[in-house]
């Protein structure tokens, strides 16, 4: 699932585009845009889910035809099943909330034709991971999930092609790709010898609340814009704003409308969250004038008692 400030990055995204078109009427589009762009991260994790599911099933399909052959080799006939019999693809295939998904969107589903799956099952078979996993006279569930993972980190997370292949279907999805990939790889880290066809799979959201947050975020930074330039523009003395980066300004905007209507989130919490954005999105110079105006105004939020009930309270 996303975390607050993955959600925080969906909406300086969605904010950015929108200052981008500032057009009547564009502000509800751009936040239906971010809403179904944050729901497809589920649609990309349940896709990547199934394309661990179907290697068994290219293994089984390359089985058979080399069975039916004209003239079948012993090890045609008697072929290693040890993939094919991995534990943890029977915990994907008896998944109920994978199968009545992928069943209402068939889109999400893989063949054994698909040329992706296939690449990806012959450099998997080619790999030293592959071949050290088969010749393995051991047996066990730890063994089966070790080597899945692996092959999803080594052979589907890294795969650099399926990253244009997955922007031609969602535009979206290529960039939401690292966070699908963690899903997955948290997914199959939880699953256990026990599990069975119930256990839970993650949902991009932890809970309602993290959606209303994502919905109210956009909004108010929106609606709020005036009034928090405002602030910047007092803040940053000696600093014209057409000067500030406009990534910058926009986490500015958004830190100073979490200070000032969202009382139930802690106003050190909400600094600390938009510093790390402006570490991962501008220079290092660009997160200390982000960290001076925040601090600067959080103070003076303080001293003036302007700061909401529970904010103040947290501090």
């Amino acid at each position: 699932m996303l975390g607050r400030r993955q959600l925080r990055e969906k909406v300086m995204q969605s904010v950015y585009a929108y200052n981008s078109l500032r057009t009547e009427g564009e502000e509800r589009m751009v936040e239906k845009n971010l809403m179904n762009g944050i729901d497809q991260i589920y649609d990309l994790y349940i896709y990547l889910l199934n394309l661990v599911k179907v290697q068994q099933d290219i293994a089984y399909s390359k089985i058979e035809l080399a069975k039916n052959k004209n003239l079948p080799t012993t090890e045609d006939l008697n072929p290693n099943l040890k993939f094919v019999n991995n534990r943890v693809f029977r915990i994907l295939d008896s998944n109920l909330e994978l199968n009545r998904y992928t069943n209402d969107h068939s889109n999400l589903n893989w063949d054994i034709y698909d040329t992706y799956p296939n690449h990806i099952y012959k450099n998997l078979t080619e790999s030293e991971l592959y071949k050290n996993y088969m010749q393995s006279t051991t047996s066990s569930f730890d063994e089966d999930l070790a080597f899945i993972v692996d092959f999803f980190i080594e052979f589907i997370a890294d795969y650099e092609d399926l990253h244009d292949w997955l922007e031609g279907i969602q535009l979206n999805w290529a960039d939401d790709l690292y966070i699908a990939n963690s899903m997955v790889h948290t997914t199959l880290k939880s699953f256990r010898a026990s599990s069975d066809s119930l256990i839970r799979l993650f949902k991009v959201y932890k809970d309602e609340d993290d959606r209303r947050f994502t919905e109210e975020l956009y909004r108010k930074t929106v609606r709020y814009q005036s009034e928090t330039r405002k602030i910047i523009e007092e803040k940053a003395q000696n600093w014209e704003l057409d000067r500030i980066a406009s990534v910058d300004l926009i986490i500015l905007q958004m830190a100073l409308t979490e200070f000032l209507y969202f009382p139930n989130i802690p106003a050190k919490a909400t600094m600390n969250e938009y510093i790390e954005l402006a570490k991962n999105y501008s220079t290092e110079k660009s997160r200390v004038f982000v960290n001076g105006i925040l601090d600067k105004t959080l103070k003076e939020l303080k001293d003036t008692n302007n700061l909401p009930k529970y904010g103040r309270g947290l501090l």
